[in-house]
């Protein structure tokens, strides 16, 4: 599979059963990282998240959680390759074993969303997209006892579960902040929400749309080059 390159670091994939794609792309360069500085992400595959945060925040300490050990072998490459290996703490370990008592200011993940689906003959793959190994009520269960105060949970999922998700999160006292409806082109509809709760109310969530592209293959909006612009070689 090779090395996908970026500005300021590379990803190898060679190992891992979920190789880079939009999604978590999107999601590292969308979700804020303002005044953060501890940052968990959750299910982190090749730590494309976790070093896309490490770029955009110079000061914060992140921890990457990834269960499955092939993935580790391709993160535990990337983070030590990377200028932010001493910022980027990767552990072996899911979400359900996982324990701490940090408080953390942005719990991130771009989680498994198939639940009904076919499965594929590869265990790792199936791993990967589906939600048997990690669901997002996991996650917010998580946050509701280890998020910081005014801390935020920051996910990006099909428009029907971020939906669904927005909703429970209610009944873990986390509440919508700001999300993005994700469109591949402009004459389709909106395909993923991206989204960030937090613990506390909000009386008036902001809400935009973003655009990838302009409806020629590769042929990018502004307003996706200029979130991605700091990591994309070819913007």
């Amino acid at each position: 599979m090779g090395v996908f390159r970026f500005k300021q670091f590379n990803i190898r994939q060679d190992n891992t059963a979920m190789k880079i794609g939009t999604d978590g792309t999107l999601l590292g360069a969308w979700f804020s990282v303002k005044n953060v500085n501890k940052i968990l992400d959750i299910g982190t595959g090749t730590g494309v998240i976790a070093l896309m945060a490490a770029q955009r925040n110079t000061k914060a300490k992140i921890t990457a959680l990834e269960i499955n050990k092939d993935a580790i072998i391709d993160a535990t490459f990337n983070i030590n390759e990377s200028p932010w290996s001493d910022r980027v703490e990767l552990i072996n370990k899911g979400l359900q074993e996982f324990t701490t008592k940090e408080k953390y200011d942005v719990i991130v993940s771009n989680p498994p969303f198939f639940e009904n689906s076919l499965r594929s003959d590869s265990n790792n793959r199936n791993n990967a997209r589906h939600t048997d190994s990690l669901h997002y009520s996991d996650i917010l269960t998580f946050a509701e006892e280890r998020l910081s105060d005014n801390g935020r949970v920051a996910l990006i999922l099909p428009v029907e579960n971020a939906e669904q998700c927005i909703r429970i999160a209610k009944d873990y006292n986390l509440y919508l902040k700001r999300k993005t409806y994700v469109k591949p082109v402009p004459h389709k509809p909106a395909h993923r929400i991206a989204f960030e709760l937090t613990n506390q109310v909000i009386s008036k969530p902001e809400e935009n749309v973003l655009i990838v592209e302009t409806g020629k293959r590769h042929d990018y909006t502004e307003d996706y080059i200029a979130m991605c612009k700091d990591f994309y070689i070819i913007m």
